[in-house]
């Protein structure tokens, strides 16, 4: 991995570990945020388009929309999660369940290719599972109020739908370039779909044009994220980018004001340190894959 993919593959750490923090900050329902999301998301496709002028199939077009619903899907289950469990402790689920399984995708469409680079990524993967153990451990007497039945069964929801908008990608050979305009797209049919069909809601309000800044963040980490994973595998560009849970977990306690005890906080550290090992063996899968 040259310094300049690792320097792209970083780009998302930062962008993703923000949107919770930063969305929450701003307030909103789940589909209030992710449509801001989106209509930011739109603006900065739109600026891409006219600088890049990427040439669209069918096929190509309506796959990437495709991947803005499942997008979708996933952006409202995890906003919907952070209000049943809060940032610092529903995104280590996310963000460790969304590494597990665009990982083993990236394994299913060719990463990981050699006998090394597997052993190095599944005990990643095992440190990994451990590690969001420990970051989500919850403390009785500052977790009364959670609602963690449907907090965890939200946030498989979520971790599904931002598995297959990337994997889908990932198994049709479309980069980024020439993804994000159509896929932009789709976030918007998907989330306005959601808002009418399930939640009988006009997600086009003023809580959504505020949370549009939270959309370019997503935007400048989505297109990172695309265009590192074409260079060093879904199997790595993914799980690197899901460091971003540190960011959010901080960025939870410290600027959404949300509640940690002693306790919760060493689990939280020996986690993060886990996840962390775990993010260097993922990086030592790729420096074996293919070798």
């Amino acid at each position: 991995m040259d310094i300049g993919s690792f320097l792209i593959a970083c780009i998302p750490i930062l962008s993703f570990g923000l949107i919770p923090v930063v969305a929450t900050y701003l307030g909103g329902k789940p589909v209030e945020q992710s449509m801001g999301i989106s209509l930011g998301s739109l603006l900065f496709a739109l600026v891409v388009f006219f600088i890049k002028q990427p040439d669209f199939t069918t096929t190509i077009f309506l796959i990437s929309m495709l991947s803005g619903v499942f997008w979708a899907i996933g952006s409202v289950g995890q906003f919907m999660g952070i209000q049943y469990l809060g940032v610092a402790k529903s995104m280590p689920i996310s963000n460790g369940g969304q590494i597990i399984g665009t990982s083993l995708v990236g394994v299913f469409l060719g990463d990981w290719a050699t006998s090394q680079s597997k052993i190095y990524g599944f005990i990643a993967l095992a440190l990994i599972i451990v590690g969001i153990v420990f970051t989500s451990y919850r403390d009785k007497n500052h977790a009364q109020h959670l609602q963690w039945g449907k907090g965890l069964i939200i946030n498989l929801v979520s971790v599904l739908g931002f598995t297959c908008y990337i994997g889908v990608l990932k198994y049709m050979h479309i980069d980024g370039w020439t993804s994000i305009l159509p896929q932009s797209l789709g976030q918007i049919a998907g989330i306005f779909l959601m808002a009418m069909l399930l939640f009988h809601t006009q997600p086009f309000n003023k809580p959504s044009l505020k949370n549009g800044i939270v959309g370019i963040i997503w935007a400048v980490g989505n297109l990172a994220l695309l265009l590192s994973q074409a260079k060093i595998g879904l199997a790595v560009a993914y799980p690197m980018s899901q460091a971003a849970v540190i960011i959010s977990v901080f960025g939870g306690v410290f600027i959404n004001k949300e509640k940690k005890g002693k306790k919760e906080w060493i689990y939280t550290g020996i986690g993060m340190g886990i996840i962390l090992v775990g993010l260097f063996l993922i990086y030592l899968s790729s420096v074996y894959d293919k070798s």
